[in-house]
């Protein structure tokens, strides 16, 4: 049987990583048994990042890479009889979700001091006394550095937030009045734009512009109910 390792559930989601999200998701549509693993350091797995899919004895990391697996190892079609068009269509929107907001969604929830605190909690108050101010200082210093050389973390916060509105707009308009991203089935592309428009609202114990945003588009609060009553009901 598959096994995924994610991280822990966190803020009414299964996970607090839209890409461990995706990659369950991805095992549903694929129809194979799986089971969850979860982790919350890992430090130990390929490219120290989650999530993983572990296949016996072969670790397949990167959801990306995992959904290869998925199609090349189980000949899983998760985008049968999609056009050619309506795929790279899909492909340029995941990549936009993955490569840009992702990090606007970082930048909410690790920079932002009123949702820092709540951040800290979740992910780091079950430590130790002796280090639960000293680990999570570190962990956003990093965070810090990591956005400031990825680019984003060097831009002002108003900047930063309307990148993020921008690509929920974009989201939205795309969607439109359909069920799913790319029509009444859903896809794998549904994979990664649930999974982000997840943790961009959901449950979250907090604002942030993803989700200011989010919460003016009905097509979206749609289908965020409509995907979760689907794989996480």
């Amino acid at each position: 049987m598959l096994t995924l390792i994610q991280y822990p559930a966190a803020f009414g989601l299964p996970s607090a990583s839209p890409f461990c999200m995706k990659a369950e998701i991805l095992l549903k549509l694929s129809g194979l048994e799986y089971e969850v693993e979860t982790n919350a350091d890992p430090r130990k797995m390929p490219m120290g990042k989650l999530p993983v899919v572990r296949d016996a004895d072969r670790i397949i990391a990167d959801s990306a890479l995992i959904q290869a697996y998925l199609e090349s190892a189980y000949g899983c079609d998760l985008d049968s009889g999609v056009p050619e068009q309506d795929r790279a269509i899909a492909h340029a929107f995941c990549r936009m979700l993955e490569e840009r907001t992702y990090w606007v969604l970082v930048y909410s929830r690790w920079l932002d001091d009123g949702t820092w605190p709540k951040i800290r909690e979740q992910f780091f108050g079950g430590l130790p006394l002796l280090v639960r101010f000293i680990v999570p200082a570190m962990a956003r210093k990093d965070v810090r550095r990591t956005l400031h050389g990825q680019g984003l973390g060097r831009h002002r916060r108003n900047i930063v937030d309307g990148f993020g509105a921008d690509d929920i707009r974009a989201v939205a308009n795309w969607l439109g009045d359909k069920n799913f991203f790319l029509g009444e089935e859903p896809t794998s592309a549904d994979a990664t734009v649930y999974a982000f428009l997840a943790n961009a609202a959901g449950d979250v114990p907090f604002d942030g512009p993803l989700k200011k945003e989010l919460l003016t588009h009905e097509n979206l609060l749609a289908y965020v109910d409509r995907c979760r009553d689907i794989w996480f009901r």
